[in-house]
């Protein structure tokens, strides 16, 4: 980051991701399997809730 001069982290990006899905509306477990949070998934979204491919891009695009 210092040799493009940003103040940002590579990490920001993550944030920003989550509050915008966030204010758009998108389930909480859409946004960690966008996000690769599966440690902070419960049992129940990682075992019984199957997304598919189309469902992540339409999140993604309310953004």
């Amino acid at each position: 980051m210092e040799l493009i001069n940003s103040e940002h982290k590579p990490h920001d990006t993550r944030n920003t991701c989550i509050s915008l899905l966030s204010e758009n509306e998108v389930s909480p477990t859409l946004i960690k399997k966008i996000v690769g949070h599966s440690g902070a998934m419960s049992l129940t979204e990682k075992v019984y809730t199957h997304t598919n491919i189309q469902e992540l891009l339409d999140a993604i695009n309310k953004i």
